[in-house]
């Protein structure tokens, strides 16, 4: 079976209207996460002060994707967002968009909820139809479908925190299984409403301070993050630039638990890493990092980093690196996933693990942490002749959850072709 790999990738993410900003600011050590009112005022009904915003939510070029002025007005800036990153993506890989028009192209889009549709709905007398294709959730992976007039399978997927991971895994079994022959996944998190914020916090979830200090001894929570990002999978042969080549993916769920629904199982995480690790046909010790989900939760942590050092430490030489992004830039929650993703494919570019912010002293419940099993880069990092890196996105929140493994490719020059439409 042809190799698959990664060959193209755009973003909006906190503080960052592209990739390339977003890598300068991570490499930086910058917290991307901020304290402002500029979403709605600071402290609101005892909420963390942080939040991991997008620095512009407001521009859109309408006529560019031949939205009409009437659905524009009425259009979610999560699809708004998502047609401008797709569009970058697809020139990120070298690909004038006009020569997919018609193509067996999938889109697959990790999507939660719709503030802007909660909100225009309110007052029934002031309903317009335009709502309902600018804001339904089916919209979000539809709308890029019908707007690059791609043909191939299109959904939009809501698996909680693990949602973009799940579309990444329905892609890649796509195209292996042929229905389509390349595919575009992306996903979207915007916060206009603190309304979710609020259930959050009093669920317990979200640090108190707003920073995400991933597997220290202080954690106390996350902190939510902005993101509408998106990555192009073709076939190597189809490929004009290469990121990384996708090894293998699995995807499971817990199942009932006696600690209930939002505890993680350690069991089923390590079943989760077994199961991917097969089917990359990769051997756990062939692994140099790890990019964990690290939701900066006590439970969640420890069970999750249990899980990999029972598996991926058991055969190991030398110790594991395992970073989480959520230190950086906040949880971006469905559009997670990605933005990990993103990360990783920056570390392979450049040799260069970013740094974790907020790791001080490591969680003291986590052994291996201590005894030098697994190390968490506080400084950047050099990859030293490394091939393979994990993203070992393991739910601990919901249910789901999913493993991916990349394998560093640089068989590959940059090629951009030329002529290429650009915003």
């Amino acid at each position: 079976m042809e190799d698959l790999v990664i060959s193209g990738m755009s973003g909006r993410l906190p503080q960052s209207d592209s990739v390339e900003e977003f890598a300068r600011k991570l490499y930086d050590g910058i917290d991307l996460v901020t304290e402002d009112d500029e979403r709605w005022p600071g402290g609101l009904h005892g909420l963390p002060r942080r939040l991991g915003k997008l620095k512009n939510l407001c521009n859109f070029d309408a006529a560019f994707f031949s939205v009409p002025p009437q659905q524009a007005n009425r259009m979610d800036a999560q699809i708004r967002k998502l047609l401008e990153v797709t569009h970058e993506t697809l020139v990120d890989a070298g690909i004038n968009p006009e020569e997919l028009r018609g193509s067996r192209t999938g889109v697959f889009v990790g999507a939660s909820f719709s503030d802007s549709e909660e909100l225009w709905n309110q007052d029934l007398e002031k309903i317009v139809g335009y709502t309902q294709t600018g804001c339904c959730r089916a919209m979000f992976s539809n709308r890029i479908s019908y707007s690059f007039d791609f043909r191939g399978p299109s959904m939009t997927i809501n698996t909680g925190c693990s949602s973009t991971m799940v579309a990444l895994a329905q892609a890649v079994r796509a195209i292996r299984s042929g229905e389509c022959d390349a595919a575009v996944i992306a996903g979207a998190n915007l916060y206009l409403r603190p309304h979710g914020s609020i259930c959050f916090d009093r669920l317990g979830l979200l640090s108190p301070s707003g920073k995400c200090a991933a597997f220290d001894e202080s954690a106390s929570g996350f902190v939510k993050s902005e993101a509408v990002v998106s990555i192009l999978i073709q076939k190597r042969s189809s490929a004009r630039r290469v990121y990384a080549t996708v090894r293998g993916v699995s995807v499971n769920t817990d199942g009932y638990k006696t600690q209930g629904i939002t505890y993680p199982s350690g069991e089923m995480q390590r079943q989760l890493i077994k199961s991917a690790y097969k089917d990359a046909q990769l051997k756990s010790e062939d692994v140099a990092f790890v990019e964990a989900h690290g939701s900066g939760t006590k439970a969640g942590d420890f069970e999750e980093v249990t899980s990999i050092t029972e598996v991926i430490c058991k055969n190991r030489s030398s110790p594991l690196l395992i970073g989480s992004l959520k230190s950086n830039m906040g949880h971006a929650e469905v559009a997670a996933g990605l933005c990990s993703i993103i990360k990783v494919l920056l570390a392979m570019e450049r040799n260069v693990i970013p740094a974790n912010l907020h790791y001080v002293a490591p969680n003291p419940e986590i052994t291996s942490l201590h005894d030098g099993r697994i190390k968490m880069p506080y400084t950047p990092k050099i990859f030293q002749n490394t091939r393979i890196a994990d993203i070992d996105f393991l739910q601990t929140q919901l249910t789901n959850k999913y493993q991916l493994l990349v394998a560093k490719d640089i068989s590959d020059g940059r090629i951009v072709q030329p002529g290429c439409n650009s915003l």
